[in-house]
């Protein structure tokens, strides 16, 4: 777990370090631009459906983002995210149900590789909840989980685009049942 760590670290370090060698190259050719011209905006959507294990849900998801061009291709920025979910857990004599809204706060960088291509870093802390059975009686369990994404994608391009993109979650522990991956669909304007 350590190691995993010690990798997002790094990444975010190397990230960081080359977005301020760019930037600094990048500041004497663009003194008269103003912050709004460098600013991009995106986000996503979530839907849901499962059922196991005497348990079923439905989720919706919103995840804004927006993103600060340091350079023409890296860009820095926030993702928020906010979910509803409607949980039924059967339980011994009666069904159960459950309304959580999970929030959760990222920070970003995304490099521009090649044309439409894209890598992306981020660090996002999020409030999971989750149902369980504990002795007989199912119970909603509040967790805060961190997780580090490394990956890439594909923007369309143009003033309003769509993009996706194929994130690992480096720091999923090995004996977790969670799935590393994450699949995002979304659209972006001034990318």
């Amino acid at each position: 777990m350590n190691n995993k760590y010690g990798l997002a670290v790094l990444v975010m370090l190397l990230m960081i370090i080359s977005a301020s060698e760019a930037s600094a190259q990048s500041r004497r050719s663009r003194s008269t631009s103003n912050f709004a011209q460098q600013l991009w905006y995106g986000g996503g959507a979530g839907l849901g459906f499962q059922s196991f294990n005497q348990q079923s849900s439905f989720l919706i998801a919103l995840f804004p983002m927006m993103g600060y061009k340091i350079t023409e291709s890296i860009s820095v920025g926030p993702r928020l995210g906010i979910s509803y979910q409607n949980i039924r857990v059967r339980g011994q004599f009666e069904t159960f149900r459950f309304n959580p809204v999970e929030l959760s706060g990222a920070i970003f960088a995304r490099a521009k590789v090649f044309r439409q291509i894209f890598g992306h870093a981020e660090y996002e802390i999020a409030n999971e909840k989750n149902a369980f059975v504990i002795g007989g009686t199912p119970t909603l369990i509040k967790e805060t989980a961190n997780n580090f994404y490394i990956g890439g994608g594909y923007n369309s391009g143009g003033k309003f685009a769509s993009e996706i993109s194929i994130l690992y979650n480096v720091l999923v522990d090995d004996n977790s049942l969670d799935v590393p991956f994450s699949i995002r669909a979304g659209f972006t304007y001034n990318f």
